[in-house]
Protein backbone atom coordinates (compact mmCIF):
# COMPACT_ATOMS: atom_id res chain seq x y z
CA UNK A 1 0.00 0.00 0.00
CA UNK A 2 1.25 3.43 -0.87
CA UNK A 3 0.48 6.69 0.87
CA UNK A 4 0.32 8.62 -2.39
CA UNK A 5 -2.96 9.84 -3.73
CA UNK A 6 -4.07 8.74 -7.18
CA UNK A 7 -3.75 12.22 -8.68
CA UNK A 8 -0.20 12.92 -7.41
CA UNK A 9 2.81 12.34 -9.58
CA UNK A 10 5.48 9.89 -8.52
CA UNK A 11 8.08 12.71 -8.29
CA UNK A 12 6.30 14.47 -5.45
CA UNK A 13 7.25 17.94 -4.29
CA UNK A 14 10.27 19.29 -6.23
CA UNK A 15 11.60 21.06 -3.12
CA UNK A 16 11.67 17.79 -1.19
CA UNK A 17 13.39 16.10 -4.15
CA UNK A 18 16.08 18.81 -4.29
CA UNK A 19 16.54 18.67 -0.50
CA UNK A 20 17.01 14.89 -0.56
CA UNK A 21 19.42 15.09 -3.50
CA UNK A 22 21.51 17.78 -1.79
CA UNK A 23 21.61 15.82 1.47
CA UNK A 24 22.72 12.75 -0.47
CA UNK A 25 25.53 14.75 -2.12
CA UNK A 26 26.58 16.16 1.26
CA UNK A 27 26.67 12.70 2.80
CA UNK A 28 28.71 11.35 -0.11
CA UNK A 29 31.21 14.21 0.18
CA UNK A 30 31.62 13.63 3.92
CA UNK A 31 32.07 9.89 3.38
CA UNK A 32 34.73 10.45 0.70
CA UNK A 33 36.61 12.90 2.92
CA UNK A 34 36.58 10.45 5.82
CA UNK A 35 37.73 7.59 3.61
CA UNK A 36 40.63 9.65 2.25
CA UNK A 37 41.60 10.79 5.74
CA UNK A 38 41.62 7.23 7.09
CA UNK A 39 43.40 5.69 4.07
CA UNK A 40 46.13 8.31 3.75
CA UNK A 41 48.41 6.81 6.48
CA UNK A 42 48.24 3.28 5.04
CA UNK A 43 48.27 4.21 1.36
CA UNK A 44 52.03 3.59 0.91
CA UNK A 45 51.62 0.10 2.35
CA UNK A 46 48.71 -0.64 0.01
CA UNK A 47 50.69 0.56 -3.02
CA UNK A 48 53.73 -1.47 -1.93
CA UNK A 49 51.61 -4.61 -1.54
CA UNK A 50 50.13 -4.14 -5.02
CA UNK A 51 53.60 -3.63 -6.52
CA UNK A 52 54.99 -6.68 -4.71
CA UNK A 53 52.09 -8.81 -5.88
CA UNK A 54 52.43 -7.69 -9.47
CA UNK A 55 56.20 -8.34 -9.44
CA UNK A 56 55.61 -11.84 -8.07
CA UNK A 57 52.93 -12.50 -10.70
CA UNK A 58 55.27 -11.34 -13.51
CA UNK A 59 58.10 -13.53 -12.16
CA UNK A 60 55.84 -16.59 -12.06
CA UNK A 61 54.57 -15.86 -15.58
CA UNK A 62 58.14 -15.58 -16.93
CA UNK A 63 59.25 -18.81 -15.25
CA UNK A 64 56.23 -20.69 -16.59
CA UNK A 65 56.79 -19.27 -20.08
CA UNK A 66 60.48 -20.28 -20.13
CA UNK A 67 59.69 -23.83 -18.94
CA UNK A 68 56.89 -24.30 -21.47
CA UNK A 69 59.18 -23.58 -24.45
CA UNK A 70 60.96 -26.94 -24.05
Amino acid sequence: MTTEKKGESSMGNPFVWVLRASLLCLGAAIAINLAVAFLRPVLPWIVAAIELGSCAWIAVAIVRWRRSRW
